[in-house]
């Protein structure tokens, strides 16, 4: 069995985003979940304006790539899994989700996750960042999270 994380995971990252009065996702990326374990995905305040919250931050789950049928897999409520009655609102605040595959309606045909974040008013600027782990792929392979090339995808391990 390999040791190498890059062998079992695919890291998907949201660009840094003002999110001020809108919202954003890791790229609009649906990834899919098909042979991955888990999901984990790392939100972090930036730069924020004092007078507002991350409003809302979850998970989502689609049936494809181009986000058909979408639907909550993390809530974002009063009392949920991320509580908006207590939500994160200053630079360095961060929240991190996670779910199982199983936790998936992979009976309805849901195998896409992504990260949504959200910010309801705009008084300043309200930065956020974001990364999606997709891990504990059933069949490791080198190169998992895409094929090396030269100055663009490079992977270094002190043991080759």
């Amino acid at each position: 069995m390999s040791n190498r994380l890059s062998e079992h995971a695919s890291i998907d990252l949201m660009d840094l985003a003002d999110i001020g009065g809108t919202n954003a996702s890791n790229n609009g990326s649906w990834l899919s979940m098909k042979n991955y374990a888990r999901v984990m995905a790392y939100v972090e305040i930036g730069t924020w304006d004092s007078s507002d919250d991350l409003d809302e931050c979850r998970l989502q789950q689609a049936s494809d790539s181009s986000g058909t049928g979408a639907k909550d897999l993390t809530s974002d409520a009063s009392g949920g899994n991320y509580d908006t009655d207590n939500p994160v609102d200053a630079d360095g605040n961060f929240v991190v989700l996670e779910a199982r595959g199983e936790d998936m309606d992979v009976d309805g045909g849901f195998d896409y996750v992504r990260l949504y974040v959200a910010e309801g008013g705009n008084t300043g600027v309200d930065n956020v960042a974001g990364v999606v782990i997709r891990y504990g792929y059933a069949y490791p392979k080198k190169e998992l999270q895409g094929a090396a090339s030269t100055g663009a995808q490079v992977y270094v391990d002190t043991n080759t």
